[in-house]
């Protein structure tokens, strides 16, 4: 019998155009999802590529660090190595002005040392100084065939009396070679003979000509450097002492000339005066030696007194204008022979005003004759309007006259002499320079002077050697 064959019946099917609202709404989750995804991924792209580029930024930037830190110590140390240099300027520099300061003070020593005999002396002093030398020698030598001889020494025993030893000739014969600058060190020495001492044995030195005038004069050992070695700049200080020296010993020469040609103008100035009135022999050069004396008291500067001097022995300069009948007249002056003897001092006045050496001179001469209350001539100045030193040629004068013969009157004694001083005082003459006068004439130290007495006015020759001078005029 055919089997009936059972079928399970099925479920409905459902309608597919009909969504399934939790299906529907995953799915949208999922597309959701999806699109942050993409969405974050994009934005994860966009900051890793902007994270790469501020790490490149900052890459570069540590770089740029690195290269200014680099730069900034360079920079540093350039500063540094500025500054250290800088101090070093600033040290040399203060080095040089202390070098030109002693040297200053040194040229002046040796200017005021030119009359003393000394000056070998203080140029090796001042070269020793400005070099840090602790010991030295100044040799004349001037060529090989002359006789070398220590003008002066500085910490080494025996010179200058005794001549140079056979080690201090070979070591400035070097130098007199070729007259250019040497610096030894100890081991530079070796070869030269045995020293004679052991203030020779020099650990370093400096030998350098020294010029004076042009003409080479000697040679300069300094030794002994008290810090370190001698360097260039030692030599260029010891040829600048011979080249500032030089030049003060070339003025004084000059200066002196001039003062011996000023002198010898004086001189004869004075003596032709002295030749044409014989009464007053001697009394230009007495009044000369009281006026000093008392500008000495007075301790008026070294230039006032010079013109004190030298106006006290050219007061009377003008009576070469005057006549010898009015000079020399046994009697009284009549007036218009007085205008005459009165008017020497504008003709001394005018032979002096034109050098300019002696105008201050000419002011005095014109002056000493004005009085103290203003009744004096030729101006009526008184007081203190007239110059000190026209003051104090008025009361000298006035006492050389009273105490030499004229030929209108005889001599007073010293004490008459005095007497009118005092009676005089606060009239005719300056009260002070009265009393200072009196003091001197009073000490009897005040007469004793040598025959070959210079007159005391400044650095100048014997007035004596000129006396002859007086005849021929």
């Amino acid at each position: 019998m055919a089997k009936t064959r059972k079928t399970r019946a099925r479920p409905p099917q459902a309608n597919s155009t009909t969504e399934d609202p939790v299906l529907s709404h995953l799915d949208e989750a999922k597309r959701a999802y999806r699109a942050r995804r993409s969405e974050w991924e994009h934005r994860e792209s966009e900051l890793s590529v902007a994270l790469e580029g501020r790490e490149a930024e900052l890459e570069q930037t540590r770089r740029e660090v690195a290269q200014l830190e680099d730069r900034t110590e360079e920079l540093s140390l350039r500063v540094d190595a500025t500054e250290a240099r800088l101090q070093a300027e600033r040290e040399e520099s203060a080095r040089q002005h202390e070098r030109a300061e002693q040297l200053t003070r040194l040229l002046k020593e040796i200017h005021r040392a030119l009359f003393s005999g000394d000056v070998y002396d203080l140029i090796l002093r001042a070269c020793l100084t400005i070099t840090g030398a602790t010991r030295g020698l100044y040799v004349t030598w001037k060529k090989e065939r002359d006789t070398p001889r220590i003008r002066a020494a500085v910490g080494i025993d025996g010179y200058p009396a005794s001549p140079p030893s056979a080690f201090v000739q070979a070591l400035c014969g070097r130098v007199l070679e070729d007259h250019r600058s040497l610096v030894c060190s100890q081991d530079g020495l070796s070869d030269l003979p045995e020293p004679a001492s052991a203030d020779e044995r020099f650990r370093n030195c400096v030998v350098t000509p020294v010029v004076l005038l042009r003409d080479f004069d000697g040679i300069v050992i300094a030794a002994d450097k008290e810090d370190g070695e001698f360097s260039e700049a030692d030599v260029e200080a010891l040829l600048s002492v011979g080249d500032q020296a030089a030049v003060a010993v070339q003025n004084m020469h000059l200066e002196r000339e001039l003062q011996n040609a000023y002198i010898s103008t004086v001189s004869m100035l004075a003596d032709a005066v002295e030749a044409k009135d014989p009464y007053t022999h001697g009394h230009c050069e007495m009044a000369s030696r009281y006026a000093r004396m008392v500008a000495d008291r007075l301790q008026l500067s070294d230039y006032d007194r010079s013109v004190v001097c030298y106006s006290a022995l050219l007061h009377d300069v003008g009576k070469i204008g005057v006549s010898d009948g009015v000079l020399n007249k046994p009697g009284p002056l009549l007036p218009e022979e007085r205008e005459l003897m009165r008017a020497h001092v504008r003709v001394g006045y005018e032979l002096l005003r034109n050098v300019p050496a002696l105008q201050a001179v000419a002011d005095v001469v014109l002056h000493h004759h004005e009085w103290y209350d203003g009744s004096g001539y030729p101006d009526g100045m008184k007081g203190e309007e007239i110059p000190i030193a026209a003051r104090i040629v008025s009361a000298v004068d006035a006492y050389c006259a009273m105490t030499t013969r004229r030929s209108y009157k005889e001599a007073y004694t010293e004490e008459h002499a005095r007497s009118e001083l005092q009676r005089c005082a606060g009239t005719q003459f300056d009260p002070q320079v009265v009393e200072i006068l009196l003091s001197i004439l009073s000490d009897p130290d005040s007469h004793d002077w040598d025959d070959d007495w210079s007159g005391e006015c400044g650095v100048l020759p014997d007035f004596t050697q000129f006396r002859e001078l007086r005849d021929m005029l």
